[in-house]
C-alpha cells in the first residue's frame, strides 16, 4: 500500500489534487473518490477496506483531520503483509485546521 499525504496551502492542495483527480480511473460506480469528513475514524477505514476489496486500486481521500491520516498509517503497517492490499494507493488530503477551529 502506497499512501500520498496532501498538504499545504489551500492553492496547493487544488493544484495537488487536481492533478491526482485527473489520473484517477473512473469505475462503474463512478470516481472512487471518498469524503472523510463524513465518516468517524473507524469508519473511514472500513470504507476503505471496501473499496479496496471491490477492486479500486487508487482512492483519493478529501477533508482528512489528523486522526485520520494517522489511523489510516497505522492501518497501512497493520497490512503489510496483505497481499490485496499490496497494489493500493492512496492520496490523503489533509482538511484544512483553520476551517476545523471555525466551528
Amino acid at each position: 500500500m502506497q499512501i500520498q499525504v496532501i498538504s499545504g496551502t489551500p492553492v496547493e492542495e487544488a493544484y495537488m489534487t487536481g492533478v491526482v483527480f485527473a489520473g484517477l480511473t473512473e469505475t462503474r460506480d463512478g470516481f472512487p473518490v471518498v469524503h472523510a469528513h463524513a465518516y468517524a475514524v473507524s469508519g473511514l477505514l472500513g470504507i476503505l477496506e471496501v473499496r479496496a476489496a471491490r477492486g479500486e486500486r487508487e482512492i483519493l481521500v478529501m477533508g482528512c483531520s489528523r486522526d485520520q491520516i494517522q489511523a489510516v498509517l497505522e492501518w497501512q503497517s497493520e497490512t503489510e503483509e496483505v497481499a490485496d492490499l499490496e497494489s493500493l494507493v492512496l492520496h490523503l488530503v489533509r482538511s484544512d485546521p483553520i476551517e476545523q477551529n471555525a466551528g
